[in-house]
């Protein structure tokens, strides 16, 4: 199934109706609490809408569940963050441990990513092992999707280009399951006239990735 965001139609809600399209001028802002005051003023709360939005109707129909998580940047003190994120993953008190789906909004406007992080070390080994062990899978996953980029060399830089994924998945597994400090962070940009409804579906497009990286639980 290619997957192809529309314009929306019909007074739908879409990611403009709680992300105002304005604020990615907020990660251009140089210094850190003017930007801060920003981000935690205005787009933090209007993340936090969006998430509970997301998670009403993300509920009971995944392989795993979903609970919603806004970034706070709590620990941050002198550098911005060059963007901020809603995060939908499986556990309620947290998500960094997990696979995870991540809404991004920054200076080149929004997307929807799937993540692993470093420090999901289970979770990230066993979809590293199904990734080494059924790289067919992988490939008939990815070749089904129209527009997937890769994040991960861009993580820190959101206002640089991702590019489609070039790595073999057989490959990308393994690090995937043997390296401390290997990650994954791949999706799409999406419009902020991009519908609820089709966010949705953005973010079930990774729920073979999702169900894989918690198989065992």
């Amino acid at each position: 199934m290619a997957v192809k965001v529309k314009v929306s139609r019909g007074g739908k809600e879409t990611v403009g109706t709680f992300l105002n399209p304005r604020w990615v001028s907020v990660f251009e802002i140089p210094g850190f609490e003017e930007r801060m005051k920003h981000i935690r003023g205005e787009v933090r709360p209007a993340l936090v809408a969006l998430s509970e939005a997301l998670e009403d109707r993300l509920d009971g129909e995944g392989p795993r569940p979903y609970f919603s998580h806004v970034a706070s940047h709590m620990r941050r003190r002198i550098n911005p963050p060059p963007e901020t994120w809603l995060a939908l993953g499986p556990n309620k008190r947290g998500y960094k441990a997990y696979a995870h789906v991540g809404v991004f909004i920054g200076s080149p406007g929004v997307s929807v990513r799937f993540v692993l992080k470093d420090e999901a070390s289970d979770e990230r080994r066993r979809l590293g092992d199904w990734m080494n062990a059924h790289p067919n899978a992988f490939s008939s996953w990815l070749s089904s999707i129209s527009g997937v980029l890769d994040f991960g060399p861009v993580h820190d830089r959101p206002d640089e280009t991702p590019s489609p994924i070039a790595w073999k998945a057989k490959t990308f597994g393994e690090r995937l399951s043997s390296l401390k400090t290997a990650s994954l962070d791949i999706g799409f940009r999406i419009g902020f006239e991009t519908t609820l409804p089709e966010l949705v579906q953005l973010i079930r497009v990774f729920e073979p990735l999702y169900a894989e990286a918690g198989n065992g639980f």
